[in-house]
């Protein structure tokens, strides 16, 4: 099998996690043990780190904010783990420019907001908090991959 192949078979489940193997085998025309085979090979090499539900935020009443933070580059790894074992972070990266470090955090209240910035400008480690709360989400989610 090829590398296109096993793209294709993580776009599949890319746009939707529990897709039946033999569904999967039907729009490749691939046998479905072959599938297996495949899935497993990705899994242990961790192409695949497991499977999740995707979830609509905004209709579990939850908000999302978006924060640039200032930061000095010899404490950028504590601050970003700190960060990413906070729950309401879903998403932290470590980027070039004058915010090295960028996170997306979903809350359940405007106030779940206002203490979490609070509790960013008390860290002596940030030295510089941006943060928007998201108006509209327009595409969140979606597998980069293409069919």
């Amino acid at each position: 099998m090829t590398e296109r192949f096993e793209e294709q078979l993580v776009a599949a489940l890319c746009r939707d996690g529990r897709a039946d193997i033999r569904d999967i085998a039907a729009t490749t025309d691939v046998v479905p043990t072959t599938i297996q085979k495949h899935l497993r090979a990705l899994e242990e090499r961790g192409t695949i780190d497991g499977y999740t539900a995707q979830l609509n935020y905004g209709e579990l009443g939850y908000g999302t904010a978006v924060f640039r933070l200032g930061v000095e580059l010899d404490v950028i790894d504590d601050v970003t783990d700190r960060l990413r074992e906070r729950a309401q972070f879903v998403t932290v990266y470590q980027t070039s420019g004058p915010h090295p470090v960028f996170a997306i955090g979903k809350f359940e209240s405007e106030a779940a907001i206002a203490a979490c910035l609070r509790e960013l400008h008390d860290d002596p480690d940030i030295h510089r908090v941006e943060a928007d709360t998201v108006v509209s989400v327009r595409r969140e989610d979606d597998c980069p991959i293409p069919e």
